[in-house]
């Protein structure tokens, strides 16, 4: 027993490498639960954020969603939807931003509430404010709002 825990087995290498199966296959699987049904699927900012940028779409396919943010100038000039998230109170707001493609809102000030359909884009972005990723919607179509009831996600 004493042997055991003083002598280390050496790491494995490319014996063990060809007697297994890769770890990464084809066909993913994801964490997130499925969407739900609908056309289009109505889901947050937030959740469509973590779902593109977590498991790079998987979860939510070729499925169409709607998302309603509010537009921002993103850091190439071009509108962004953001909403911000809370921990506890407004003090603590954080903006999840995505990038836009496809039918972009177009000529609306910042701040201004839209509703957008369309579909999940692997296109990435960087913020240049803190160098994180920024996932993208393919936007297929668009519309304003009034400021939502519950502005936050």
């Amino acid at each position: 027993m004493l042997g055991l825990l003083l002598v280390a087995p050496p790491a494995l290498g490319s014996y063990a490498a060809g007697q297994a199966g890769t770890a990464l296959s084809s066909q993913q699987q994801s964490d997130y639960p499925p969407l739900p049904e609908g056309d289009p699927v109505q889901v947050s900012v937030l959740d469509y954020a973590s779902r593109a940028l977590f498991d790079r779409g998987t979860s939510i396919g070729d499925r169409r969603v709607q998302l309603t943010g509010f537009i921002a100038t993103g850091p190439d000039g071009q509108p962004i939807l953001a909403r911000m998230v809370l921990s506890c109170c407004a003090a603590d707001g954080r903006p999840v931003k995505l990038g836009l493609t496809g039918d972009v809102p177009a000529g609306l000030p910042d701040d201004s509430w839209v509703e957008v359909i369309g579909r999940y884009s692997d296109r990435l972005g960087r913020d240049p404010v803190n160098d994180a990723e920024i996932p993208y919607l393919e936007v297929e179509s668009w519309r304003q709002v009034p400021v939502p009831k519950r502005p936050y996600d």
